[in-house]
């Protein structure tokens, strides 16, 4: 049976309205609804969401604030997917990656897409056939990383955040394996389950404004990209690696 999956793509960029239709073409195979979320600061954005809207008829648009990046914007479009009453089997996160800060952020970027290349949508299909596979999270093998901890704390700058959240959310992993770039897919029911009892919206408007970044201190805007993964992961789901 063909799955039925949700594309939450957020856009800070007005020209990644000319690569979309082919980046994401492969996606046809499934039963797919698709959600974007545009970025105030880009010109043009009526005219970018009625581009969008020409390509994808049935998507729901929406134009928020630069507020916690992309993943202000993913939380921004799984609240818009609930409120839809679109119940996906799978989530597929995605975004324009175009960090100023990262010198490979064009390669980082072309290896986080793989996960919507159809070589790797026929691997993708296959794994999420199988209902009983145990796997939460699909994504690119070299993207997955480890928060590390001694002592049951976290050492990175992320930490004292990362330690609140997990205690506020009662979120528990075995490991803190999560996906760096925040694009990936995701079992539905797990996000769900967690976004019913806490607002997607209101999570994202405890993230920071603008640019942000935690080179030199931590973020929650950063440190939600992790919970993004732990969320899942702590429902007893696996990742799943593509190479």
């Amino acid at each position: 049976m063909t799955k039925k999956i949700a594309v939450l793509y957020h856009i800070f960029y007005e020209d990644s309205i000319n690569h979309i239709e082919h980046e994401l073409k492969g996606l046809h195979r499934f039963d797919t609804n698709y959600f974007f979320n545009l970025s105030a600061e880009m010109p043009n954005q009526l005219e970018t969401k009625d581009a969008l809207l020409s390509l994808f008829p049935n998507a729901i648009v929406t134009i928020s604030s630069n507020k916690g990046k992309d993943i202000g914007g993913k939380l921004l479009l799984l609240g818009a997917c609930m409120q839809a009453g679109v119940e996906p089997d799978w989530i597929v996160f995605l975004h324009d990656k175009k960090s100023l800060q990262a010198l490979n952020a064009k390669t980082w970027k072309n290896d986080l897409f793989k996960i919507v290349d159809n070589e790797q949508l026929t691997n993708i299909e296959a794994i999420i056939s199988k209902n009983n596979t145990g796997y939460g999270i699909i994504a690119m093998k070299n993207y997955v990383r480890k928060e590390l901890r001694q002592e049951g704390m976290f050492t990175a700058n992320n930490g004292q955040i990362l330690s609140q959240l997990i205690k506020d959310y009662n979120i528990n992993c075995t490991d803190y394996e999560y996906v760096a770039g925040t694009m990936f897919w995701a079992k539905a029911s797990a996000l769900m389950a967690f976004f019913r009892k806490f607002d997607p919206l209101k999570i994202r408007q405890t993230l920071e404004g603008g640019n942000v970044i935690d080179n030199f201190s931590g973020t929650y805007t950063h440190s939600w990209e992790r919970m993004l993964s732990w969320i899942v992961t702590s429902q007893g789901l696996k990742i799943k690696t593509l190479e």
